[in-house]
């Protein structure tokens, strides 16, 4: 069973006669949001997803911290972006001018992804909520109980508990009504007045009543468990950072319970996604990253899915963007087929198409994505002249083939130009210098295959194989390896290559005889060579 499934169960089992099922996701929006981000939401999907398809009502929410202090300047924005540091994200400048916030920039930005996605979560910011008055009654009752929040903190913090401290303890962020920045130099609240004191760093003074001051936001870990409550959600994942020993999960259920007299949602940690090649954390500030949106231009988005529903939410996994993207197609195509033909599949990977949707897709159907991308760049990526070549046997269905191609023309060209590969333009006398007589031999009989064949291309290529023998099945399974590294040297180049049979028809007999044909100079050479 996938794990979306096991975690929807015990949610079930857990709340018997609960009528909507809250499940939660958030993001801040500190800059683009990348595909490390983007698990965090796809698993909360996934699990709503589970209760829908075991009969449950669902509100799926999503978020935004955009109330959240913008802390430090992201890489590639104007330095004078450091004089912003300090209000919240809904409140400082769009740097691309297209917005009306820096805030609603890369909130919009996403949100259009996901709508790619077919992923359509409700959508709520914080800014709003917080400065509505929504929250005003949980920020109250955290105000009155600061100190036995800080109690719970200090339980998991390494310095000792102290009574000053405590005594001066605000778990709030207060934005000041005339600068706009948490610059406060001095907080009170007086829970009879039920009003809230502050002296800003700009010299601001104010004292004002809690109940319509729209400039205050609780702390992260008081600030989650409370909403948890406002929103009654029942189910929220979190990144490995948040999930260990003494992190935020723990601390906010504790504070759920002492302050909130709530419980927890249930709650399963994911791990971290990295890039192939590179170590690093994906982070917004630090531009080390790569979007959905990029993915999108990749991979159609059930194939994103897929590949985010297949691992286990606590395996740790790198997207590759080399020959990964190939092994990656070849994998889908190879289980969507089976899946479609009715072939016996495992219960946790027939899950893990429908939650991505792959189940009622069309990606299954030929030419494969491999074939696509290694033929392509040969017809200088005119997706029109290489659909005329592949419909020639049997009609294709226009609208996979037309994303396949257009996946992998942006793949090739952005991410992995080592597969531009070209005809060659003379026949390689070099190499062909370097071959054995047998070698010439196959080359030859190949030459005067391509040039008599009438038939199809399984019939052709069966014919090519045959060209190869070998003493051991063994034996000649090396030699017809050989055979095909020498095939694609003398017409691209390269020890690769397309199907020979597609290549024969896109290269053409003329080019083809060409780059196969021995110039007499070559047998000069190879007799000046033997001789000395």
């Amino acid at each position: 069973m996938h794990w979306s499934f096991k975690a929807a169960s015990q949610l079930i089992e857990r709340h018997p006669d609960r009528d909507v099922f809250v499940c939660a996701s958030g993001i801040s929006p500190s800059g683009h949001v990348h595909i490390g981000n983007f698990r965090e939401i796809v698993t909360t999907f996934f699990v709503a997803k589970a209760l829908e398809y075991l009969g449950k009502q669902v509100r799926f929410i999503f978020s935004w911290d955009d109330y959240d202090r913008f802390r430090k300047v992201p890489s590639g924005l104007p330095e004078h972006y450091s004089e912003y540091i300090g209000l919240p994200y809904s409140e400082v400048p769009d740097p691309h001018g297209c917005h009306e916030s820096y805030a609603a920039h890369f909130e919009s930005q996403f949100e259009e992804t996901l709508e790619a996605f077919d992923i359509h979560p409700e959508y709520i910011y914080q800014s709003q909520m917080y400065q509505s008055g929504a929250y005003v009654e949980g920020v109250r009752e955290a105000l009155i109980k600061r100190r036995e929040i800080y109690d719970v903190l200090m339980r998991y913090k390494t310095q000792s508990w102290n009574e000053v401290a405590r005594d001066r303890y605000y778990p709030v962020t207060v934005y000041c009504r005339e600068c706009g920045r948490d610059h406060i130099l001095n907080l009170s609240y007086d829970e009879l007045s039920d009003t809230i004191e502050y002296h800003c760093s700009c010299g601001h003074h104010e004292i004002a009543e809690l109940e319509g001051f729209n400039r205050i936001k609780l702390n992260w870990k008081i600030d989650w468990p409370m909403r948890w409550r406002y929103e009654e959600v029942i189910f929220e994942p979190g990144g490995r950072d948040h999930s260990s020993e003494n992190g935020s999960y723990t601390v906010s259920s504790d504070i759920m319970r002492t302050v909130f007299d709530g419980n927890a949602p249930h709650y399963i940690p994911y791990e971290f996604i990295g890039l192939k090649g590179n170590h690093a954390k994906m982070s917004s500030s630090t531009g080390h990253l790569i979007t959905p949106d990029e993915l999108l231009k990749i991979y159609p988005r059930e194939m994103i899915l897929y590949l985010f529903a297949k691992y286990q939410n606590t395996d740790a996994f790198d997207i590759g963007l080399d020959d990964d993207v190939i092994r990656l197609y070849t994998e889908f195509e190879r289980n969507l087929r089976k899946f479609k033909e009715g072939l016996e599949i495992d219960e946790e990977l027939n899950q893990v198409l429908q939650l991505s949707g792959a189940a009622t897709s069309n990606l299954d159907k030929d030419p494969k994505f491999a074939l696509i991308a290694s033929t392509l760049p040969l017809v200088n990526f005119n997706i029109s002249v290489l659909y005329r070549l592949f419909s020639r046997e049997r009609p294709l269905e226009p609208d996979p083939f037309k994303l396949k191609c257009e996946k992998a023309t942006h793949w090739i060209n952005h991410w992995h130009r080592e597969r531009l590969i070209q005809v060659n333009d003379t026949f390689n006398s070099q190499y062909y210098a370097t071959l054995e007589r047998e070698e010439r031999r196959w080359l030859k009989a190949f030459l005067t295959l391509s040039e008599t064949y009438v038939g199809d291309n399984d019939g052709f290529m069966t014919e090519v194989y045959e060209i190869v023998q070998g003493k051991t099945p063994a034996e000649r399974k090396k030699s017809q390896k050989r055979f095909f590294e020498i095939i694609y040297q003398m017409i691209l180049n390269q020890k690769n290559g397309p199907n020979i049979a597609v290549l024969v028809e896109v290269v053409g007999i003329k080019i083809l005889k060409n780059l196969l044909t021995p110039k007499r100079y070559v047998f000069e050479n190879i007799k000046e060579q033997r001789v000395s």
